[in-house]
């Protein structure tokens, strides 16, 4: 997704903060913190070798960043996390809250849509045991009247990309190829992403969406679970 309004309150944050008493700080930990929060925005993950020109070379990357590490979680409640620790060669880190969202309104008005494609999105992977093949996925969409060939009028056009690409890439969504054998077509499944395992809870998300559409929470999981009962019977 785009960048938040939480990001700039957040930038709000860091020019009244200026003018209190801190911990002093490096010209080299300024300019790593500055190039995160820059590449933090648009949610995509930020490669350590990235991070090397700013920083003045590897070493004083890995000298610098621990404090430019406690400064985000400090002054912006901005998380580092490395996105995949069995790979310490290519390290890549994303950013996450170290709060979570309280509420929708914290999203800028063109984000909310975004968001709520999301949020069902990732209730029905978890309905479905954290695993679900693309094409049944836009089977659940389609039957909320959500057709990645059709402009909607509230989730926008281009769907298909958002999915696929954008949350994708903004690790939100995991998406996998699995092929059974030569024999067979390739199957595409989607689970959750790091990112989303990182902010959401299941039980948190359940009460974002009774907010969103003004429902009681149980009546969401029953829709969910009704949608699924749909999809499962057609399959038979």
């Amino acid at each position: 997704m785009a960048s938040t309004s939480r990001s700039s309150r957040n930038r709000q944050r860091a020019s009244q903060s200026q003018h209190q008493e801190q911990p002093q700080v490096g010209e080299e930990v300024k300019s790593i913190v500055k190039f995160i929060l820059d590449h933090s925005a648009e949610k995509v993950a930020i490669k350590e070798k990235d991070m090397y020109v700013v920083a003045g070379g590897k070493d004083m990357l890995r000298q610098h960043l621990p404090l430019a590490v406690e400064e985000l979680k400090r002054r912006f409640g901005i998380e580092l996390r490395l996105l995949d620790p069995s790979t310490p060669q290519n390290k890549v880190y994303i950013c996450v809250a170290t709060s979570p969202m309280v509420s929708i309104y914290e999203l800028t008005e063109s984000q909310r849509p975004q968001f709520t494609l999301l949020l069902i999105i990732l209730l029905y992977i978890f309905l479905r045991d954290n695993r679900i093949e693309d094409q049944k996925l836009y089977e659940m969409l389609a039957i909320l009247n959500i057709r990645l060939d059709e402009e909607h009028g509230y989730f926008g056009n281009d769907l298909k990309k958002l999915i696929e690409e954008t949350f994708v890439r903004q690790n939100y969504l995991k998406r996998e190829r699995s092929e059974l054998s030569a024999y067979d077509d390739p199957k595409v499944y989607f689970q959750w992403g790091l990112r989303a395992k990182a902010e959401f809870s299941f039980p948190q998300m359940i009460q974002f969406a009774s907010k969103l559409f003004q429902q009681d929470p149980k009546y969401i999981e029953q829709r969910l679970k009704a949608t699924q009962s749909q999809q499962e019977q057609a399959e038979q």
